[in-house]
């Protein structure tokens, strides 16, 4: 079934008609908006909410291509007036704001007789330039944010939701190359919302967006903040998506598959956070690692365990894993097989206090099937040291609490990456 707000082609105009009508709707919301953007008492008289029309104008629908001669006529995106006031809106996504746009609005709006007029700008990102005078930009993150500030509305709900499904679609249809529209709240996947690809791949994106600026991260794991990810999230058959954040000492390498980083992924069922150490790093790298004992080895994952335990304590449902795939590739270009597959919580093979009733219990050869298969190595072998989070189970998945707990997971496993310098 169509969306509500699907009333226009352009996703411009699909936001603005979504805002408006929702703020056209319930009354109370619109009150709160002029309030919020105006910081000043509410204009007298009764408002009236407008779309690419002008006070006066007679509302009637309006086809695509005359919404696309707009800007030169100086029609507004959308305006919320009186007979004596006016806010005029100029929204964009794709395409650049310019001043000339905004003067346009405001000559037009003055020769209808209104003479108090305050402008308001939506962009993806902060207008970076001096503004005219009652002039506020916002951005549209900025309206997400504050339409789940007043969650309680529920046109509120609506737009915001509508919001993250237009994101999802132009994030998949490549229309926004940069900046987000939403921030991110949360993993949305539960049992009467199933794992969805368009929804994964934006909700990655967003969470990765929050973690790469962290500055713990950067400064006690060298997290780089230009990291570029993967070239393009694939996995439309798949059940998940993955991305990475790289670090500033791999700036020499040819790719990213040759030094350690920072692994993310949406599943269906759990968010997984490691700490990946890939087939293609350095000997002395892997040997540095392993160490020259099975009790070097152990006494590194332990370090790594004890820490992932006490961080991930207030994220009940965390379960830290460690994983050893063993992969091939037909093609360049096609997806990995998966030749062998070991995943364990590392509490099996360290004794932790509290542990022993009720709990994980230990089954030490699986960290030493890890260690002999990596020292041994003959294929494409990878180690991952993290934790997973199911959605199931761990409520905290489904709020902005998670990004604490994927950037506690990964400095946890800070020694590891001390192995790999």
């Amino acid at each position: 079934m169509r969306n509500l707000f699907d009333q226009y082609r352009h996703p411009e105009n699909q936001l603005t008609h979504a805002l408006f009508s929702a703020l056209d709707a319930d009354r109370p919301l619109l009150r709160k908006f002029l309030h919020w953007v105006r910081k000043k008492p509410q204009p007298k008289g009764r408002l009236s909410v407008i779309e690419q029309s002008l006070p006066g104008d007679p509302m009637i629908g309006r086809r695509e291509e005359e919404d696309d001669m707009s800007d030169a006529r100086g029609l507004p995106d959308a305006c919320v007036h009186t007979a004596e006031w006016a806010l005029l809106v100029e929204s964009k996504l794709a395409a650049a704001l310019t001043l000339g746009q905004l003067r346009r609005h405001d000559n037009t709006v003055r020769d209808r007789g209104i003479r108090s007029i305050d402008l308001l700008a939506l962009t993806i990102e902060p207008y970076g330039h001096r503004l005219p005078r009652r002039c506020s930009n916002l951005t549209w993150a900025q309206i997400y944010d504050w339409l789940h500030r007043n969650s309680k509305s529920l046109w509120a709900q609506r737009v915001a939701r509508y919001m993250e499904i237009a994101e999802a679609r132009d994030i998949e249809e490549e229309y926004m190359t940069r900046g987000t529209i939403t921030r991110f709240a949360g993993i949305p996947f539960t049992k009467d919302n199933p794992y969805n690809y368009r929804e994964a791949k934006r909700t990655l994106e967003l969470l990765r967006r929050e973690l790469i600026g962290r500055r713990d991260l950067r400064q006690k794991l060298g997290a780089d903040k230009s990291s570029d990810g993967r070239g393009a999230i694939t996995g439309r058959e798949a059940s998940a998506v993955w991305d990475y954040i790289g670090l500033r000492r791999a700036k020499g390498a040819s790719t990213f598959t040759q030094y350690p980083h920072l692994t993310l992924g949406v599943q269906s069922h759990l968010l997984d956070a490691y700490v990946t150490v890939p087939n293609g790093v350095k000997s002395r790298f892997r040997t540095a690692m392993l160490g020259d004992t099975p009790e070097e080895f152990e006494n590194l994952v332990r370090m790594v365990t004890r820490q992932l335990v006490r961080s991930l304590k207030p994220f009940k449902g965390a379960v830290p894993r460690v994983t050893v795939v063993q992969r091939h590739y037909l093609t360049q270009r096609s997806p990995a097989t998966i030749d062998c597959l070991l995943q364990f919580d590392p509490r099996t093979a360290i004794q932790l206090k509290g542990s022993a009733r009720g709990g994980v219990k230990l089954q030490p050869q699986w960290l030493a099937a890890s260690r002999e298969t990596l020292k041994s190595r003959r294929s494409n072998l990878q180690l991952q040291i993290g934790a997973v989070f199911p959605y199931a189970t761990c409520q905290k998945t489904h709020t902005s609490d998670i990004v604490e707990a994927v950037a506690l997971t990964w400095l946890a496993a800070r020694p590891l990456l001390e192995k790999c310098r």
